[in-house]
């Protein structure tokens, strides 16, 4: 699958607009967090919010696919550079009266999210 986003640059001096091209969509800000009135998520809280979707979609697509029911599905996704190293904290809780093991091992199922996968396996960018 190939994808192609559209950056624009903005009137603030880091805010830049994104799309993907594809009509009905509306685009995403994404700013550096320098300004001081900046309103817009970071590129690495928007890298966050994407596993943390991603995860909320994977386990509600398990969840309805063994009819367990829940009321919400909580994730928290934290990521921290230290020392050169990046860390990513995810965590998943779903509220449902169902039964705690059934719903745990569908949180279990959240490793399958595509972009879990991406994150946890070995990445490479190839510059063109």
């Amino acid at each position: 699958m190939i994808h192609s986003y559209n950056m624009k640059n903005e009137d603030k001096p880091y805010r830049t607009e994104m799309s993907n091209g594809k009509n009905g969509y509306l685009p995403i800000h994404a700013d550096s967090g320098l300004q001081t009135d900046a309103e817009d998520m970071t590129p690495s809280e928007i890298l966050e919010a994407a596993l943390a979707s991603c995860t909320n979609m994977t386990v509600r697509g398990v969840l309805n696919k063994r009819g367990i029911p829940y009321d919400e599905i909580l994730v928290d996704v934290r990521m921290q550079r230290v020392d050169g190293k990046t860390t990513i904290t995810r965590s998943v809780k779903v509220v449902s009266d169902a039964d705690p093991e059934a719903v745990s091992a569908a949180v279990e199922r959240a490793r399958n999210c595509h972009l879990y996968k991406v994150l946890t396996g070995e990445i490479a960018i190839d510059e063109e």
